[in-house]
């Protein structure tokens, strides 16, 4: 029962987190939405923060699910990249759809939000953005053992560029209410990778 109140606010301050922002989502607004009163919320959560912390796990959780299908080794690695950016254009499309507005990386903003308060948010945040990090940097290294990219490109930072760009291209689509501007990311990342055509 407590179990299935914890995930109900989770998964309700999740959807309206992803509509906003973890600033304008209020936590009246969270316990209307799961159906909850206030001392629930704040028995599993002591802070707005912590419940913000919880929607990033969510949000992870999902994300890693849909990496690790994108990144499996039954095509060339820059290809994994490619159908992870078209599996992130769907999903931010869907959710456009359910929603009637293109929402961001539900990550980006999220880890944004968080890295400046509470002393877990920041090491949360990191190890976030390394393991994502981590799927592009393995297949930036087999590329270049494949001989797709030169020896000469950094991994570790080159992945760090990818995930930069594709968070700038998904505050794009959510300001210009157009998922599809993410496609660009299948070009741009060749050429942020000094890729061949």
């Amino acid at each position: 029962m407590a179990r299935d109140t914890r995930q109900r606010i989770v998964a309700a301050a999740r959807d309206l987190v992803h509509a906003a922002s973890l600033a304008e989502v209020s936590t009246e607004a969270v316990c209307q939405a799961a159906g909850v009163h206030k001392g629930s919320l704040y028995h599993f959560f002591p802070s707005k923060e912590a419940l913000g912390a919880a929607v990033l796990d969510c949000n992870w959780a999902l994300m890693r699910e849909m990496l690790d299908e994108a990144f499996g080794d039954d095509v060339a690695p820059l290809a994994r990249m490619d159908r992870f950016v078209d599996m992130f254009v769907h999903r931010l499309a869907a959710m456009r759809e359910l929603t009637g507005a293109t929402p961001g990386c539900p990550l980006g903003g999220l880890v944004v939000e968080l890295a400046g308060h509470g002393d877990e948010s920041p090491t949360r945040t990191e190890r976030v953005l390394h393991a994502w990090e981590r799927y592009f940097a393995d297949a930036i290294s087999e590329a270049k053992g494949q001989g797709e990219l030169g020896a000469a490109v950094d991994s570790t930072s080159a992945a760090r560029r990818l995930l930069a760009h594709l968070q700038g291209l998904a505050l794009l689509a959510k300001a210009y209410d157009d998922p599809r501007l993410i496609l660009d990311a299948k070009r741009d990342f060749r050429l942020l990778l000094g890729a061949a055509d």
